[in-house]
């Protein structure tokens, strides 16, 4: 979407670009494993596992997600069909330890409270900030 709209003057460019840097900022660690199940015997459903330290960024993703839907001329007819994922509570946690040297932003800041100093230090948080956009869709 970023090389897309780079060519033309369009309001959302910032913004895409903000989410372009977040999912590079997380990288493959910073990514959830999924569980893949069948619902209603029509349609498949990724099950998000919860990652406890990751920060919730379930809006940012369907913001993403519903792109892909919005502009199917853009993305490629052989990538993988979009599917539905499912983030609740009581999907199963993963097994991943957390992603080390992340911006302080992008950690669950209730997570990072119940830490001790040690496991803080640990993470190897660097002093860079990330600055966090909240998004209104009109």
């Amino acid at each position: 979407m970023v090389k897309l709209k780079s060519g033309v003057q369009d309001d959302d460019i910032q913004s895409w670009k903000w989410l372009q840097c977040l999912i590079e900022m997380l990288g493959e660690h910073g990514m959830s494993s999924k569980e893949s199940s069948v619902e209603n015997g029509v349609e498949n459903i990724l099950h998000v596992k919860n990652m406890p330290w990751h920060r919730n960024i379930d809006q940012e993703l369907e913001i993403m997600d519903f792109q892909c839907i919005l502009d199917t001329n853009v993305f490629s007819p052989q990538d993988s069909k979009p599917l539905t994922h499912k983030c609740a509570p009581d999907n199963p946690s993963t097994t991943h330890s957390a992603a080390k040297a992340l911006p302080l932003a992008l950690y669950d800041g209730a997570w990072i409270a119940q830490l001790t100093k040690c496991e803080i230090e640990a993470l190897n948080i660097p002093q860079q900030t990330f600055p966090w956009v909240k998004f209104i869709i009109a």
